[in-house]
């Protein structure tokens, strides 16, 4: 009887604790749209950083509550959330565009640990330079809106290849595969070299193309791709210059082989698309 009485006990602050949580959850939810209504309205660039700035503490601070890995968010529209299929990693991410034209991005990142969960900033550095061959840590990230993540092993270890788009500037935009790992003390390094291209080893993959256009970047799960546009400049005398590069509606991809990303140029997608 004594253990009964302990059971319903103890299943009574299951229950009043997770709806706490959620609670808090939800009151989180409603500042945080307060938030990204003024970052829409906000009338000058240091105004959009410094709100970006408080979006961040709000965020760390919710997502710090129990049960923020599976709590949807749905009323932040601005905001992107994709987690990973195999429901270990979620990657939250927003930007807001300067004046100028150029862009700032914000990104935090949900890791499952066991039956913890770890919560890792990733900061735009705009002093890195971007580069195809680096390993980067979370400060320095090149920043941008992750929309697909596609989780695979190498060498025994769980690596996860982002896709991601970047609006860049006025004349492109941007997009990129980025290879997501973890270091032996558990923090976040992107771009580990598993991507073959062309005779190279690279850590990430950047598309420039003009703004007038849209560009196909997906991973196809029947092919074990990740499928893209064939980019190409619109004449022969715009070669490297990128706001007159676009799709030529022929398509390449990146095929899944033990641990490594290698290029297939001419991937014929009309029996997958």
């Amino acid at each position: 009887m004594i253990l009964k009485r302990v059971f319903i006990v103890f299943i009574f602050l299951f229950v009043v604790l997770g709806l706490n949580a959620q609670s808090k959850l939800e009151n989180s939810e409603k500042e945080l749209e307060l938030r990204f209504d003024a970052l829409r309205n906000a009338s000058s660039d240091s105004l959009m950083l410094n709100i970006s700035q408080n979006i961040m503490a709000d965020l760390k601070q919710a997502l710090n509550n129990n049960g923020s890995f599976t709590y949807p968010f749905d009323n932040l529209i601005n905001l992107g959330k994709v987690t990973s299929p195999d429901n270990l990693l979620k990657i939250f991410s927003w930007n807001c565009m300067l004046k100028n034209g150029n862009y700032r991005y914000f990104a935090l990142l949900l890791k499952k640990v066991g039956r913890k969960v770890e919560l890792f900033e990733l900061h735009q550095n705009l002093n890195i330079k971007e580069s195809l061959t680096s390993k980067l840590s979370a400060s320095q990230w090149l920043g941008a809106l992750y929309y697909q993540i596609v989780p695979f092993t190498q060498n025994g270890n769980t690596l996860y290849l982002l896709l991601g788009w970047d609006g860049n500037n006025e004349s492109t935009s941007k997009k990129l595969i980025e290879i997501l790992g973890f270091s032996k003390i558990g923090n976040p390094e992107l771009g580990i070299p598993v991507i073959n291209w062309r005779g190279k080893r690279l850590s990430r993959v950047i598309f420039e193309y003009s703004k007038q256009v849209q560009m196909k970047l997906k991973f196809l799960e029947r092919a074990n791709c990740v499928v893209f546009d064939h980019l190409s400049p619109s004449d022969p005398r715009y070669i490297n210059q990128f706001e007159y590069y676009g799709p030529d509606f022929s398509y390449d991809a990146l095929k899944l082989e033990k641990g490594i990303w290698n290029l297939v140029e001419e991937f014929d997608l009309k029996n997958f698309d």
